[in-house]
């Protein structure tokens, strides 16, 4: 396992599919010059997924492969697909950059925040149940696609007092300009003065 610096830092945003999470994450860590360590999964793509920008998508046998031979940090299983953050992935990131972001869900920032302790920041990103629903809906999933998607959303958003952060991401710009003023503290660079 890698060693975290001092100021190394690890933000991860998790928080209840369709609440937003990867889209505020991007755009925070763009603004900010935070890369994104990416997972592994053995789901298939979903509607506009692409492979190796919002998830590295594996066959089972790789992804057990991989698993065998000790490559992952953690894993996770939600409806019977794995999902994964490979070790090898977050050193490669620390040795280009200062600190990281994961979009991970309630167990893999769980597994994250034992492991590095206060170098790991969770930053829980919501919405009300009718807006993820509403967003899902535009995005054109079907009510059966839906329901699956929101069958978590309970118990992922029993996570929220967990995590060191909490953003309602109702309005995404204001929600990136709070958010980016947090993470910027954390990072000790001053580079805004948002106020």
């Amino acid at each position: 396992m890698y060693e975290l610096k001092e100021k190394e830092m690890i933000f991860v945003f998790t928080g209840p599919n369709g609440a937003g999470r990867r889209t505020v994450a991007d755009m925070s860590g763009s603004t900010l010059g935070v890369k994104q360590v990416i997972s592994y999964t053995t789901r298939p793509p979903r509607a506009n997924e692409v492979d190796g920008q919002d998830y590295h998508f594996l066959k089972p046998a790789q992804f057990f492969q991989a698993q065998q031979n000790g490559e992952f940090l953690e894993i996770s299983e939600i409806d019977g697909n794995l999902y994964g953050v490979k070790s090898r992935d977050i050193e490669e990131r620390f040795r280009s950059k200062g600190s990281i972001y994961l979009i991970l869900n309630r167990y893999g920032a769980q597994k994250l925040k034992e492991l590095y302790g206060d170098h790991v920041v969770r930053i829980f990103i919501y919405a009300d149940r009718r807006l993820v629903e509403q967003r899902f809906r535009e995005k054109g999933y079907n009510e059966e696609q839906i329901a699956g998607f929101m069958s978590h959303f309970d118990e992922e958003m029993a996570y929220k007092d967990e995590c060191e952060h909490a953003f309602e991401n109702i309005d995404l710009a204001h929600t990136v300009f709070d958010l980016t003023k947090t993470l910027d503290k954390y990072l000790e660079r001053n580079l805004l003065d948002l106020d």
